[in-house]
């Protein structure tokens, strides 16, 4: 005897396998951006750079953007600089 299959049933299937592929390609991107890119800078805005270093912010505001000691990007109106860049920096001026 034929089982039947109703619509709602059908459609619960295919949703779980479409939700199923969803899962694995995303894992599939994940493992690649862990394990296959290369290791990323760790870009700092200026405000959690200040409480990072327990630096005024105005003093690392000039630093960084007036007098132009330490390279930085600026995305939108905030300004990202490279942690590694800011210790050495520091290293420098001991």
């Amino acid at each position: 005897m034929k089982k039947v299959v109703t619509s709602e049933e059908l459609s619960r299937t295919a949703k779980r396998v479409a939700q199923s592929k969803r899962f694995k390609s995303l894992q599939q991107r994940k493992d690649y951006v862990m394990n296959e890119l290369p290791e990323c800078p760790p870009l700092l805005c200026i405000n959690e750079l200040a409480s990072k270093t327990r630096l005024p912010y105005q003093l690392l505001r000039r630093i960084i953007v007036e007098e132009n000691k330490i390279p930085y990007v600026k995305i939108s109106n905030k300004y990202y600089v490279n942690y590694n860049h800011v210790l050495r920096y520091m290293d420098e001026l001991s």
